[in-house]
């Protein structure tokens, strides 16, 4: 993806992602007067994961959250929604998972040891709040094995299937469109894995109800 369009979908994505951020219980008290920072952190790893995918850290979006002592679970959130503007820019494939492995890369850098007042406190919010009931999005892709980055074990996996219903609000057509996108791309990477096989690994399992 050339630099002019990658800063013109991180420009847009980051707007989305903000507007939706704002209004998240989980993470809204946190951010009040920070959305500026936020919204430069997010164009920026954004552009980077689409226009230079190798080099892609994440480095702002890290220092951002390890300053201000978020959680996992907020980056999470933050994460979902960071995901879901990115899908509405009608990206491809391949930009939602270049996203995917970057924002893999941040949260592993901030579950990981950090020196002093970086790194992340834990979360020890109430056991009624709603984050009891959020299932952190950590279960992602990493092609061209298309192993999961959380438990190794073929994406989606059982866990991202879970997620995936609560991320997406059901089986949605959103749903439905990123794992259309992710088979496409998948049995590139997997030339072996029968076509059949391949449909009923990241389509089949969901809910005929409202697919």
């Amino acid at each position: 993806m050339d630099m002019a369009y990658a800063r013109d979908v991180a420009r847009k994505a980051a707007a989305e992602s903000l507007r939706q951020i704002v209004d998240d219980h989980r993470v809204a008290g946190r951010l009040r007067g920070h959305e500026p920072a936020l919204s430069v952190a997010v164009r920026e790893t954004l552009q980077e994961a689409l226009a230079h995918p190798s080099r892609a850290d994440g480095h702002a979006l890290r220092d951002f959250c390890q300053r201000r002592g978020w959680t996992l679970d907020e980056f999470d959130a933050l994460g979902h929604h960071l995901l879901t503007a990115v899908l509405a820019q009608r990206v491809g494939v391949e930009a939602l998972v270049r996203v995917g492995a970057a924002l893999t890369r941040v949260r592993q850098r901030l579950a990981g040891p950090a020196p002093g007042a970086g790194r992340p406190r834990p979360d020890r919010r109430g056991r009624n709040s709603a984050s009891r009931h959020y299932a952190p999005p950590a279960h992602l892709p990493l092609p061209p094995s298309w192993r999961c980055s959380g438990c190794a074990a073929a994406w989606p996996c059982p866990t991202k299937q879970s997620q995936l219903l609560v991320e997406f609000g059901g089986t949605t057509a959103g749903l439905a469109v990123y794992l259309g996108a992710c088979l496409v791309a998948a049995t590139k990477d997997l030339p072996a894995l029968p076509p059949a096989q391949a449909r009923a690994r990241f389509l089949g399992w969901l809910p005929r109800r409202r697919f």
